[in-house]
């Protein structure tokens, strides 16, 4: 099976969508605008990809496709699932689990997955990142940063030459030998590591996170409370506070009323018939219009009731 596709948005919501096999949520953490671009490339039981980000953000990976191993090189400046990323470090999320990533700027995370098949099929390939490490998180610490670079600059070159050419997936032959190159890349990297797991602590941390963050997506805009909030993320408030504090750096009621501050901008971009501004307000839960007006205008650089005429216009 092969197949390509390239995202390029404005909404945090479409670029979630576009990644496969994971529930995916990315709140642009400062400025007035989001935007972010995606290449997915899979390719034969082995999938290249690419996320690239304008500004500071908060993303979480929930729930990834079992058994599916997925390693990412990602830009300086970032943190995954509670710590920070170092140069020469290539970080795995745990099949069946999420994760978090935060970036002081803009991020950029080149990401390779190989499907359990693959370890079966193919031997005699002697891959690494196999089945030995699967059921543990953690970071393969890259000893040469020579094979992390060549690995960044082959995802980079790929992804742009399909691009431009996508007929080179239509070809068994250039097929064959993209495959063989980003196969040499990803073994080249491997070669170059030692796996070090994360604590048994950062597993526990991304649960409840991925826990909270489901809870707040299943609650849509409908209002939700911190006992809720801590039964169902299954654990206590002090708990909660922590993990949500380490991986997004905000309390968790500050982070959901950023994420509803972005949700509220959603909404008056792309007005229903009969649209206010103090009914979205309400809607989400800011019950003083005030303060939710000078939180908007702080966040994105204009008031609602701007937002809100320029789509009516429109």
């Amino acid at each position: 099976m092969h197949f390509y596709r390239r995202t390029v948005t404005d909404s945090s919501e479409e670029l979630g969508r576009a990644i496969p096999g994971a529930n995916f949520h990315c709140v642009a953490d400062s400025g007035p605008s989001f935007g972010g671009r995606y290449w997915h490339l899979h390719l034969e039981g082995v999938v290249l990809s690419r996320l690239e980000m304008d500004q500071a953000s908060v993303l979480t990976v929930d729930e990834r496709v079992p058994d599916f191993s997925v390693w990412h090189v990602m830009s300086p400046l970032c943190s995954a699932n509670g710590r920070d990323v170092g140069l020469q470090d290539v970080v795995m999320v745990r099949p069946g689990e999420g994760g978090t990533m935060r970036s002081a700027g803009d991020a950029h995370v080149a990401t390779f997955g190989l499907e359990p098949s693959l370890f079966a099929k193919a031997p005699d390939l002697d891959l690494p990142f196999g089945p030995s490490n699967a059921a543990r998180a953690g970071r393969w610490h890259v000893a040469s940063d020579a094979a992390r670079q060549r690995f960044n600059a082959l995802n980079q070159t790929v992804l742009a030459q399909l691009d431009t050419q996508p007929q080179i997936l239509e070809t068994p032959a250039t097929r064959t030998t993209l495959r063989n190159a980003i196969l040499d890349a990803i073994m080249a990297v491997g070669e170059a590591a030692t796996f070090r797991p994360d604590r048994a602590a950062v597993g526990r941390h991304t649960k409840i996170m991925a826990r909270f963050e489901r809870t707040i997506e299943e609650a849509g805009d409908e209002p939700i409370d911190m006992l809720e909030l801590c039964r169902r993320s299954g654990t206590s408030r002090r708990s909660l506070e922590a993990v949500v504090q380490l991986r997004t750096g905000r309390s968790p009621q500050d982070y959901l009323r950023w994420r509803r501050l972005w949700r509220a901008r959603t909404m008056l971009r792309r007005p229903a018939e009969g649209t206010t501004v103090t009914g979205i307000a309400f809607k989400l839960g800011f019950w003083h219009l005030g303060r939710f007006a000078a939180a908007y205008a702080s966040a994105f650089g204009e008031r609602p009731s701007a937002t809100l005429a320029r789509a009516i216009r429109h």
